[in-house]
């Protein structure tokens, strides 16, 4: 069965008995909200709010280290000899770097709902390269006789293909069917469209000269058509920012009253710094980490840092690595291999922190000189792998004989001293 689509103008082949939704198609037609506006994915980027959480995801995620560990007896270590090492930490594919494509990959997570990427295989089945795909172009469907999940394609090229999963990186968003997530921007195309309306309000407000419109009085009766050519004459003098501050010419005894209606009482500013807010909330970004620091104080600023690395970041870090995980290695390379996000790349920035916790790792033995040297980037020394622990601990499987060992000094040292009295 054939499906147009309207909007990329391909034809799409869609086998019966296949069940799926045309995602995208929506999202790139727009969603009237009973306005002028109709709010797309592009759109919708254009609200400075909504660029701020979707550029401070993207850029978060881009910056933290993408790596491949190999599991052993002492630990993890970086399995750089692996072929996914450098596609994942530096380069997924000709055209871009590991950083580029993970922050390609998260906006359009945080757009669309869903972030795609075309798994290109060499001749052993290896992975080659990561291609991101438009998520508008994606579409996935289920098989209601196998089960089976596809993926339906339109290509850059306007090539179209159908996919299985296992050539598909799916990270999808919050969703309830399984397969993919919802876009948040047709979730919440009310708050959208608002504010874009907010924003052409204000532009036009401005436009005006940031005056409403006036009254003109004539002491006289005039006909539709002197009336339309006076306000069109006078708009044409003396409206707009570049015509404010002109000298305002009345004729016949006309008279020009404005209404005066300052932005805070229509509530201009406030529906402004509201947006912000409910945007920011829709995201789970700390409003100041998006610019709006009414509310931020010194105390609290860090610790809604730390909330946002906790309850966003690290729950987009095990989305994806589960995901890669499961697309990137099989299964006898999963008992040996693990994907991770280094988070340490989050307090970066922090160098008094970072010292603090070296020095706890440190002084309680779990780190060497050359293990804070190697977090730094920097080489090892002479006798770096050596580790110490206080002694004011013990093992607790020698507690016993410790204090055993501890009782019978102090008898022999009692007994000692009471033999040596006797004897005076």
């Amino acid at each position: 069965m054939e499906i147009k689509i309207p909007f990329i103008g391909k034809s799409l082949r869609m086998d019966i008995g296949t069940t799926g939704r045309w995602l995208g198609a929506e999202n790139d037609i727009g969603i009237g909200l009973g306005t002028d506006t109709h709010v797309t994915e592009e759109k919708a980027l254009g609200i400075d709010a909504v660029f701020a959480c979707v550029n401070l995801y993207a850029r978060t995620l881009a910056s933290m280290p993408l790596v491949v560990y190999a599991k052993g007896p002492n630990g993890k270590e970086r399995a750089v000899d692996h072929p996914l090492y450098n596609l994942l930490h530096n380069e997924p594919n000709p055209n871009m770097t590991s950083h580029t494509f993970r922050k390609q990959m998260e906006a359009a997570l945080k757009l669309w709902g869903n972030a795609y990427a075309w798994i290109e295989f060499n001749q052993d089945w290896t992975v080659k390269h990561l291609w991101p795909l438009q998520p508008s172009h994606v579409f996935p469907q289920r098989s209601l006789k196998t089960g089976e999940l596809f993926y339906d394609v339109v290509f850059f090229n306007g090539e179209t293909r159908r996919l299985r999963s296992y050539e598909i990186l799916h990270v999808p968003g919050l969703g309830f069917d399984g397969i993919a997530g919802k876009s948040p921007v047709r979730q919440f195309a009310e708050t959208m469209g608002l504010n874009l309306n907010i924003r052409k309000y204000g532009n036009k407000f401005f436009k005006n000269g940031a005056h409403p419109s006036g009254v003109l009085e004539h002491p006289g009766s005039l006909s539709e058509q002197a009336q339309q050519r006076l306000v069109h004459k006078f708009d044409q003098a003396y409206s707009g920012m570049g015509n404010s501050g002109k000298t305002l010419l009345l004729e016949e005894g006309m008279q020009y009253k404005p209404i005066s209606v300052p932005p805070e009482e229509a509530q201009f500013l406030e529906s402004r710094k509201y947006g912000v807010s409910e945007i920011a909330r829709i995201y789970g970004v700390p409003p100041h980490m998006i610019g709006d620091l009414e509310h931020a104080t010194f105390s609290n600023i860090e610790s809604q840092d730390i909330n946002f690395a906790k309850h966003s970041i690290l729950p987009e870090c095990v989305s994806w690595e589960q995901e890669l995980m499961r697309k990137l290695l099989n299964d006898t390379e999963r008992a040996r291999f693990e994907i991770e996000f280094n988070m340490e790349g989050l307090v970066r920035g922090d160098l008094e922190s970072r010292y603090r916790a070296y020095a706890i790792g440190r002084q309680w033995g779990f780190l060497s000189a050359d293990d804070i040297r190697a977090k730094e980037n920097m080489s090892g020394v002479d006798g770096g792998n050596t580790t110490y622990a206080p002694l004011n601990m013990i093992s607790s499987s020698l507690s016993d004989k410790y204090w055993e060992a501890k009782i019978e000094q102090m008898l022999a040292k009692a007994t000692g001293e009471g033999v040596k009295k006797n004897a005076e």
